[in-house]
């Protein structure tokens, strides 16, 4: 079973290292690329990765992920660690054909 399970949201953060905009060909962004994943999207990390038909570019990389665990609002950098509960390992699996050509 997955290591997090029933979050209230997934919220990602793209393009975020300069070698990654380079393998892409995408250029490095001056603010941050955020977006969300459904929370559906966690599996249980001994559960096999399909590639679905649809896509024939399936993409997949190593992520740290940040788990919140104190909500809060307009939060002071000094003060952020202190809404974090603990990290994790995640392994993020995109259809590059559809994110990047099919406004996905």
């Amino acid at each position: 079973r997955a290591p997090l399970f029933r979050p209230e949201k997934v919220i990602c953060v793209g393009m975020n290292y300069v070698d990654h905009c380079t393998e892409q060909n995408m250029p490095v962004p001056v603010e941050p690329v955020i977006f969300s994943k459904f929370a559906s999207a966690i599996v249980d990390p001994n559960a096999d990765v399909e590639l679905p038909p649809e896509t024939e570019e399936l993409d997949f990389e190593v992520e740290l992920a940040f788990v919140i665990g104190r909500g809060g609002r307009r939060i002071q950098e000094e003060d952020a660690m202190s809404h974090v509960a603990g990290f994790t390992v995640a392994h993020d699996v995109s259809a590059r054909d559809w994110q990047l050509r099919k406004n996905g």
